[in-house]
């Protein structure tokens, strides 16, 4: 055999001459050819910087953009250079704390060098630990650095590593200043190993469709049914899937060819294939391979050439061929790299409409895409070969016996007897798997990969025989363009592709199918719903061939509306029309259908961007006679029947609080009436529950703990109200492997809310798939399931997430799920048994026919409360509070007072309440109200942050102020005073109060008393401090005397203070806000000079103060500028 090293030719001696060679020549050639490598290598070495690769790697930062070749930045914002101390950089990357920075090795270098600094921005500022990981081990840590700190030098050896985490932490003190600057960040090389370019492929001599990328971790690309290539960046393989006749091919280019390597492609087989594996500078080899094999084939190149051509192809001779890659490695001397056979990743700044391409599929249950991507599955699951942590097959079949195991006593728990067939299958594993344990056997070999996929397989069964659900409608959908839970449902952010599908088979072979292909344009489709009798789906559907080009801003043309489907996907009619947004249809037990609309009119208080408010609406079973039955002012999502026939729904309630929190569960009445809070309106974590849906049999629901700042998505819950309606206490996680995302752990790129919390310890699954999250579940048991589920992270304003990143999963509460459908290429969502189900109970309308636009209040007792009443409280009267729906877009504009983005508000008057604290008052029906405890001064006891409202002719009763939910009223001994009388009428309240205008309500009460003394350049104030000027002049946006005595009223804000409980969160406590815990209030109760303020002036002081300190009654800026001015205005836009 000739050959060459390195430029060194050899010729192999006779076996008999090569004995008798003395050991010290062989070690010289040995060390000449490496010397030799390593000298070319020295004079090639080859560099590149990690701000070129910036398009390339994962990352996570605790604020604003990654800066390249600049500091990190905010949104808009011109980027600083890079500096750390007084050296400035003209090369690197600009990072920031809490986050990381992770990049692919591959094997490809020798070594990372950088410079490590907190950015330069004053001096002493920022708190930076700079850490660098290499294949999970930490090799490099500088302790907390300033931006007064010079540079520190680092230097990492790369030899072998798969994978780079540049990590930088905040010290533990906040993230204020911590810019982490990678400066000069360089790696090096291995100039013997060649580089690898972008992969050609070709499937029956024709290249693939440009662009050939890979939006995520997977990708299905080829004809339908036909010749195929599937992708899993996770893993890093692929498969080729072909019909008898059909060829593949790949080309990946190979440039810096500077040694001797070696190619080597492990495949496992399915069919009769030829598979050959050649270089274009000449090497070749071949295989003809058998029904069932794996086989590695191998070529070697001279390193002479500088650039060659990597080559495999497949064709499928006799019949079918399935063709599984899970390596393909490329090895000069002792050292081996993976070769780049995957597409590359494509670019973030684009979004293409995800391909439809139809999987092929075979009779044969080892012959299928679908069996292949439950391996796939399952090895990602059990982090071999995939995920941040690993296990070895050994460690994995233990963890899947465990849960083996679990699942028997499920069964023996609910009475059920595992099939015969089963359980003598489990004991044959089960001896093989006792015999391993005892065993010095490796803990990766084949002997436990073989029991690794038997436990698996065993698994999978076992769930399958306690709950599978039969077939299943499921819906296609690529999320939305800008992630978020209000803008996530918004036909302007909507991405075209998908539709609505039925999973048929999903055992062995999977076999899925769309209803009404061609019916509908291209578009984005949601929330199917099956009707009772399992003839109908409902859905929303948006037309779109597009993604809007505008990102942040979307395409305000496009809108989702309702259609409905007969359940074989014959016919398509459309229910709802206009530009409005209308989806989440729930069929309810008398036939007419609720669902979510932006009819209600309005927009949300916070953000940056428009978006409208969209509430429960209701329509007749053919979309006729659609009516807004919710006056609720901000967003509502996803109602669903309960068991007992009423509605659960999620409420976003976050009047005069925090606006990431308050997104909780709430009921109502099929016809709109009763709105009633039942889990979450004082909890802060999880910070939302949405999708909740009633558990079969019981009083339980399951839903979605998922963020604000993020679309639906997070962790899987079941709610007992019998234990609670706040707190952790009524919770079960089902997924624990997915922590509560923005309250537990960071919504990626940066939001964490500042409430406390105390998450549970991560655990391996946890960190093996960070931010992993599920989504839709449909409830089959109390712990069984279907769910949608990601590896990828849910990603969070104002990024879109991954297209393709959820697939189908059964379930369960033991840590066991199974892989049902995945399609490559597009997101599996809303999974749904397509069967008929029985009705809840069709609860009766109390409505009566042509009822005025009034209703009733009963109030049973005030004194009942969750918050003790301090001590003495005699509450004499209700004052009634109209909350004001926002008539403009973004946060504060206008503002309507010092509150940051505060509701407007109004105020309809007071009502008596009866020495035994009842309460019986009439009220306008389809106003959003709320109520306010007065003692008998006139001032709030307690204040009511949230609202309600009545449909017309609605009466409604409450046992107390927040009162305790979990017991039953208490009987009274004789009947209430309230209820002895009429309903009281309201007594309007003073002038300025509706619509409300502080130089209205409150100037003329200054203008009498206050002015005279401070006005003009003689106001008088504290000695030593600034003088208190108190007249109706115009100031900034306000006037003058608003602007000094607005500080000093205890108002309730968006983010006042420094942590929720400054802001009396999440329970209002008594006399904490309005006059009771004004610092104004006390000063005038204690006396001022010589002002005496009579009942009048003192109503007008206390009703501001109470009604969160405002200045306008309008978010209209004409009648705004007529406020401010003290002219009287017509009322609101929008009540």
């Amino acid at each position: 055999m000739n050959g060459r090293v390195c430029g060194i030719k050899t010729t192999a001696p006779p076996e008999n001459v090569m004995r008798n060679y003395p050991i010290r020549l062989l070690l010289f050639c040995v060390a000449a050819g490496i010397m030799s490598m390593q000298s070319i290598a020295a004079e090639n070495q080859r560099t590149q910087y990690l701000d070129e690769l910036a398009p390339a790697f994962a990352h996570t930062q605790g604020w604003g953009n990654l800066g390249v070749n600049t500091a990190a930045y905010a949104t808009g914002m011109t980027p600083m250079a890079l500096r750390i101390a007084d050296k400035e950089y003209e090369r690197g990357v600009g990072h920031h704390a809490p986050g990381e920075i992770v990049l692919p090795l591959n094997g490809n270098y020798l070594s990372f060098t950088a410079e490590v600094g907190v950015q330069w921005q004053a001096g002493n500022l920022g708190s930076v630990v700079f850490e660098v990981w290499v294949d999970g081990e930490k090799r490099f840590e500088r302790g907390v650095m300033t931006d007064s700190d010079a540079a520190i030098p680092v230097e990492v050896d790369l030899r072998d590593a798969q994978e780079l985490r540049l990590v930088a932490s905040d010290a533990g003190d906040g993230i204020s200043c911590d810019m982490a600057n990678w400066a000069d960040a360089l790696l090096i090389y291995d100039s013997c190993l060649p580089s690898i370019g972008t992969p050609v492929f070709s499937l029956n001599g024709l290249p693939l469709e440009e662009p050939v990328e890979m939006e995520g971790n997977y990708a299905l690309i080829g004809d339908d049914n036909g010749a195929q290539f599937a992708f899993n960046r996770h893993l890093g393989s692929f498969v080729v899937a072909l019909n008898e006749g059909d060829r593949a091919h790949i080309s990946i280019p190979l440039t810096n060819v500077l040694c001797p390597f070696e190619a080597q492609v492990n495949c496992a087989c399915v069919g009769n294939p030829l598979i050959t594996v050649a270089l274009k500078s000449g090497a070749f080899s071949y295989a003809l391979v058998g029904k069932r094999k794996s086989i590695a084939l191998n070529v070697k190149g001279n390193g002479q050439t500088n650039a060659d051509l990597l080559q495999l192809s497949v064709t499928a001779l006799t019949e079918g061929a399935f063709v599984r890659v899970p390596r393909f490695l490329l090895k000069t001397g002792e050292r081996m790299m993976e070769a780049g056979i995957l597409p590359p990743q494509a670019p973030t700044t684009t979004l293409n409409t995800p391909k439809d391409v139809d999987a092929l599929t075979s009779w044969r249950p080892y012959w299928d895409l679908g069996r292949e991507l439950i391996v796939w599955d399952w090895l990602m699951q059990d982090g071999i070969g995939a995920g941040q942590t690993r296990n070895t097959y050994k460690s994995a079949t233990i963890l899947t016996f465990e849960r083996i195991n679990a699942l028997l006593t499920e069964f023996h728990k609910i009475g059920r007897t595992v099939p015969d067939y089963l359980e003598h299958w489990r004991q044959e594993r089960h001896k093989r798997y006792a015999r391993l344990l005892l065993s010095t056997t490796d803990d990766d070999a084949p002997e436990w990969e073989q029991l690794w996929f038997e436990a698996h397989q065993l698994r999978r069964n076992l769930l399958f025989a306690k709950e599978k659900p039969g077939r299943i409608l499921f819906v296609k959908q690529a999320p939305g363009v800008f992630s978020h839970q209000l803008t996530q449902y918004y036909g302007r952010y909507a991405r075209p592709g998908g539709g609505l599908f039925v999973l048929d088979r999903y055992g062995d072979v999977t076999r899925t199918r769309q209803l009404g292909k061609g019916l509908l344009p291209e578009g984005s489709y949601m929330h199917p719903e099956i009707t009772h009798d399992g003839k109908r789906i409902l859905f929303s559907f948006c037309p779109t061939d597009a993604p809007p080009e505008d990102r942040f801003n979307g395409d305000w043309s496009r809108h989702y509306h309702i259609y409905e489907m007969d359940i074989e996907g014959t016919y398509v009619r459309q229910l709802t029309y206009g530009d409005y947004d209308d989806f989440s249809p729930a069929e309810l037990p008398n036939g007419e259908i609720m669902f979510i609309s932006t009819r209600r009119g309005g927009w949300h208080r916070c953000g940056g961007i428009g978006c409208p408010v969209y509430t429960l609406t209701l329509m007749n079973g053919r979309g006729g006679n659609i009516r807004t039955v919710s006056d609720h002012e901000t967003q509502e999502w996803d109602p669903s029947v309960l068991n007992d026939g009423r509605v659960i729904y999620t409420r976003w309630d976050y009047v005069d609080r925090h606006a990431i929190h308050y997104q909780q569960l709430w009921t109502v009445h099929p016809d709109g009436t009763g709105p009633v809070a039942f889990y979450g309106n004082h909890t802060l974590n999880p910070v939302g529950v949405w999708e909740a849906r009633a558990v079969p049999g019981s009083q339980k629901v399951m839903a979605t703990a998922a963020p604000h700042h993020g679309m639906t998505a997070g962790s899987i819950i079941l709610i007992d109200p019998n234990v609670g309606i706040d707190g952790l206490e009524p919770i079960t996680r089902l997924t624990p492997d997915a922590h509560f995302p923005e309250s537990e752990d960071v919504l990626l790129p940066a939001w964490r809310s500042a409430a406390p919390c105390d998450p549970p310890e991560r655990t391996p699954e946890m960190e093996r798939w960070p931010m992993q999250c599920y989504r839709s579940p449909w409830p089959l048991s109390e712990d069984v399931f279907l769910a949608a589920y990601s590896f990828d992270p849910l990603m969070g304003e104002p990024n879109p997430n991954l297209a393709n990143m959820f697939g189908l999963y059964l379930v369960d509460a033991h840590g066991n799920k199974e892989l049902l459908y995945r399609d490559l290429n597009i997101s599996n969502l809303w999974p749904i048994p397509l069967r008929s189900r029985e009705p809840a109970p069709a609860l009766p309308s109390t409505l009566p026919d042509g009822a005025p636009d009034m209703g009733t209040y009963y109030l049973q007792d005030v004194y009942q409360s969750l918050q003790e009443w301090p001590e003495d409280t005699r509450i004499t009267g209700l004052r009634i509070v109209q909350v004001l729906p926002k008539s403009t877009p973004v946060a504060h504009n206008p503002p309507v007072g010092l509150a940051f983005a505060s509701p407007g508000k109004q105020v309809l008057g007071t009502v008596p309440v009866e020495k035994d604290g009842s309460a019986y008052f009439r009220v306008p029906s389809g106003l959003p109200l709320s109520f306010q405890a007065l003692d008998a001064t006139g001032q709030a006891v307690q204040i009511m942050r949230s609202i309600t409202y009545l449909q017309p002719g609605e009466n409604m009763s409450c046992v107390g102020c927040h009162e305790p939910r979990q017991g039953a009223p208490v009987a009274a001994a004789e009947k209430a005073l309230a209820l002895r009388r009429p309903p009281s009428e309201i007594t309007p309240g003073p002038d300025g109060s509706r619509p409300f205008s502080y130089p209205i309500l409150v100037q003329p009460v200054l203008d009498r008393h206050c002015v005279r003394c401070h006005s003009g350049d003689d106001a008088k104030g504290p000695e030593g401090q600034e003088p208190i000027r108190l007249t109706g002049q115009i100031e900034g946006q306000f006037t003058e005397s608003y602007n000094t005595l607005a500080p000093r009223v205890a108002f309730a804000a968006w983010g006042k203070g420094n942590s929720l409980a400054d802001n009396s969160e999440p329970m209002t406590q008594p006399g904490f806000l309005g006059a009771k815990g004004s610092g104004l209030m006390h000063h005038l109760l204690a006396g001022h000079q010589d002002v005496e303020l009579d009942a009048d002036d003192m109503e007008r002081l206390v009703t501001w103060m109470d009604t969160n300190g405002l200045f306008y009654g309008t978010f209209n800026f004409d009648d705004q500028k007529r406020q401010q001015v003290g002219e009287a205005i017509a009322g609101p836009e929008i009540e």
